[in-house]
């Protein structure tokens, strides 16, 4: 069995800490994701990577900034503000975002040694498995199109 990722020690190590400093928002917000990565260990029946642990993140942060539309819609300012909140706390654990040249380097990379004509989804799998969470979709997809002159 692989070993548990650092990420996921991490965020059990914080909500310890949340727990004894009795911030409940950080507890909640942190016991929810890591019963959402055990739920994702269960369904793939082991550890996940890195990488993984890094697109549930993402997931949970999409899920809070949906809300987040339905929460002003409604004049809910405490539920919004608790959202931004949450955000923010699982935002903490997200690796640090690549910029657009960064981005542009690794899709060259890729490019470069892309066997035969180059297609949108293939490239973009290939560039999302070595970046690895560091980059948005939305920059990667907008940076190979221009590239693999798509749409």
């Amino acid at each position: 069995m692989k070993e548990v990722s650092s990420l996921k020690v991490q965020i059990e190590e914080q909500m310890k800490a949340a727990l004894k400093a009795h911030d409940q928002l950080r507890l909640d917000t942190l016991r929810l994701l890591l019963s959402e990565i055990k739920n994702k260990e269960i369904e793939k029946r082991g550890n996940l990577e890195e990488g993984e642990i890094v697109a549930l993140i993402r997931k949970e942060i999409k899920k809070r900034q949906e809300s987040e539309e339905y929460f002003e819609k409604g004049n809910r300012s405490e539920l919004l503000e608790k959202a931004e909140k949450e955000i923010a706390i699982l935002q903490d654990f997200l690796p640090p975002q690549l910029s657009e040249e960064e981005v542009e380097r690794v899709i060259n990379d890729v490019l470069a040694s892309w066997p035969g004509e180059a297609s949108l989804f293939p490239v973009m799998k290939e560039v999302m498995s070595r970046l690895q969470g560091r980059a948005g979709g939305e920059v990667i997809s907008k940076v190979v199109c221009q590239k693999i002159n798509v749409g």
